[in-house]
């Protein structure tokens, strides 16, 4: 099971544990004796006494040896995991690595018993870490992938590319570049898609650095170009110039690797660490060598940079620098070549180094006559060299062929998924599209069922019209005739008078108009129709509007209320100004009136059935009318439509 842990700022993680493991341990019967508050901030005092810049790191050690010391007293890890990550650190920063390899082996434990993949991580990385820096590179290797495959189970990407980036690391340092570039392009499948581009920029690197020992310098120089793209650290960087350097060297541009190693050398972060710069020196002096063999520099550069090795004690920059001098001194004078190559032997003996053995014995072997010793050294080294590396393809060998079964199986789980997914999709698809299907039939009836019933309105008010013209006006017309002469009679033919022309307003009113091309000049007729010596009507951008993408049914309506209103207008109003505004939007046609006339209450606009009908007319199209009017300001209404 996993413990408890939080990713809070590391002072506050451990006060955060301690109160914890004070509620935790309170009222437990005597199964292990419980910190008490006290006890609990004592033991945090050591661990930061153990992280201060200011303490000696073998106080450190004493420090975090009480914390852990205390911590045996609580009855869960979680103080362990915390005391044996920070021991296992120190011991690795006093280069105790066998110490450090005991307690991260310890820390392995506690997580195996608590079953914590997390800390089981950790603690293999620590313990490639520790076996690598003590030159067990089998061993590093070993639990390197260990590490890689619990993360690769917790799909833990980061983690799972950081494993590969060392494990191919490792690799050519141990000569086997076909395998560390493997290695490494499976790392780059694990971290690509991920933001830490250290490890990408790496893995990146190492491919690059086994492209070149393998000759292939213009895939060499693409990978040392795809780790300058995504990391601009200056650490990073001065790495990848170094190495740019030598393969532009190995291609015999030597002008432009040496101006690369004069950049690095004036650069003061490597002038402040002796190691970085008596490796650019080394290199440098090495490089002036090769592009002119008589250079006088080369050889004071060489033994400088070998000096300052001597003094730091840096074995693996010493390795590096006896080779050179043996090839400087190798066509001039064979003793000190001879001297040199011994001494590279040694140092590599001394690192562990089987690579480098083998190296500098080849050397060895062109200088010395009796050579039988270091023949039976240099066959051992090179068998146990392609042990290691047959053992680590083996290693990994089974790890990658787990993980492309696991991948298999995942890739037959995904397909199947997928497929379960196409068809969920496919009938949730195909549900929608006759959803949408049966809703458009729906709205399209209903459409068309509203354009019947205004046009049945429409064809109705227009027989109605016509009848009233054709035999009802027409009688009282003739009615009208036959009383006109009698003066006895002058009321009777007043009223027929008054009778006849309400029905031809009302014949007029209900009449069929022209909904077609000619709407436009249809609508401005019936508008200017009511206008007088005493009503002046304005008519505004009428023409704006695009009258033949409109339907029948919808210039019925816009004819009738607007028809609607200036009858109320000429009926009630008194207006001397009417003003009718048409206006297009993307979207919908406003059309708006205005008059200055007497105005009407609220009372008599709510129950206006002229209005009422206008309002309910204009609501058939989906379209709104809104009114407002005071008595003695006029009236206003404006009606829009979707176009």
């Amino acid at each position: 099971m996993k413990l408890w842990r939080v990713n809070f700022p590391f002072s506050i993680r451990i006060w955060g544990l301690i109160s914890y493991i004070s509620f935790s341990t309170f009222g437990q019967e005597k199964e292990k004796s419980s910190l008490t508050p006290i006890q609990l901030d004592s033991t945090y005092y050591y661990f930061k006494l153990s992280k201060e810049d200011s303490v000696p790191r073998n106080e450190k050690l004493k420090h975090i040896n009480s914390f852990l010391s205390a911590s045996k007293r609580f009855p869960h890890d979680s103080l362990l995991y915390i005391g044996l990550m920070r021991k296992t650190t120190l011991l690795g920063q006093l280069k105790k690595f066998d110490s450090a390899i005991v307690y991260s082996k310890k820390l392995l434990s506690v997580a195996e018993k608590n079953q914590d993949t997390s800390y089981m991580i950790k603690a293999y990385a620590k313990l490639g870490r520790y076996y690598k820096n003590n030159n067990q590179l089998a061993h590093a290797f070993k639990n390197y992938n260990e590490s890689f495959k619990v993360s690769r189970i917790l799909m833990d990407s980061i983690a799972a590319g950081k494993s590969l980036l060392q494990m191919a690391n490792i690799q050519a340092s141990l000569g086997d570049f076909s395998g560390s570039k493997t290695t490494a392009i499976d790392g780059i499948r694990y971290i690509e898609n991920t933001t830490n581009v250290q490890t990408l920029s790496g893995l990146y690197h190492i491919i690059s650095v086994a492209n070149r020992e393998q000759k292939n310098y213009e895939d060499a120089l693409k990978y040392n170009d795809k780790a300058f793209e995504i990391d601009k650290s200056r650490n990073s960087i001065q790495v990848f110039k170094n190495t740019r350097a030598n393969i532009l060297s190995d291609q015999k541009e030597f002008k432009k690797a040496i101006d690369i190693l004069q950049e690095l050398m004036s650069d003061s972060t490597i002038q402040k660490s002796k190691s970085k710069y008596a490796r650019v020196i080394d290199n440098y002096g090495y490089e002036m060598w090769l592009q002119d063999p008589e250079n006088e520099d080369s050889e004071q550069l060489l033994l400088t940079a070998k000096d300052m090795r001597e003094k730091t004690q840096d074995i693996s920059g010493l390795i590096a620098s006896n080779i050179h001098l043996t090839k400087y001194y190798l066509e001039k004078e064979d003793t000190k070549a001879l001297l040199y190559a011994e001494a590279a032997y040694e140092n590599a003996k001394k690192r562990r180094s089987l690579t480098s053995v083998i190296e500098a014995l080849e050397f060895v072997f062109k200088l010395k006559d009796n050579i039988k010793e270091e023949a039976l050294e240099y066959d051992r080294v090179h068998k146990e060299l392609q042990t290691i590396n047959q053992s680590n393809r083996e290693i990994y060998g089974v790890t990658k062929y787990e993980n492309d079964k696991l991948t298999t199986e995942n890739l037959v789980l995904r397909a199947e998924t997928a497929k379960k997914e196409r068809q969920r999709v496919i009938y949730l698809f195909g549900t929608i599209i006759l959803i949408l299907t049966g809703g458009f039939v729906f709205y399209f009836l209903e459409q068309r069922h509203k354009r019947e019933i205004i046009r049945d309105v429409y064809n109705a008010e227009a027989r109605i019209s016509k009848k009233l013209h054709d035999e009802l006006a027409n009688d009282v017309y003739n009615v009208m005739i036959q009383i006109q002469n009698d003066q006895s009679n002058q009321d009777v033919l007043d009223k027929l008078e008054d009778i006849y022309n309400s029905t031809r307003d009302i014949s007029r009113e209900n009449s069929s108009f022209n909904e077609g091309r000619d709407f436009s000049q249809e609508l401005n007729h019936m508008l200017s129709g009511y206008s007088g010596d005493y009503t002046k009507i304005i008519i505004k951008d009428i023409d704006e509007i695009a009258w033949q993408s409109i339907t029948p049914e919808k210039k019925i309506i816009v004819h009738r209320v607007l028809q609607e209103l200036m009858i109320n207008m000429k009926k009630h109003s008194d207006a001397s100004l009417v003003a009718v505004t048409f206006k297009k939007s993307p979207k919908q046609i406003k059309i708006t009136y205005a008059d200055n006339g007497l105005g009407v209450d609220k009372e008599g606009i709510m129950y206006s059935n002229g209005l009422r009908n206008a309002e309910n007319r204009i609501k058939t199209i989906g379209g709104s009318f809104i009114f407002e009017s005071e008595i003695g300001k006029g009236f206003k209404a404006s009606l829009c439509f979707p176009n």
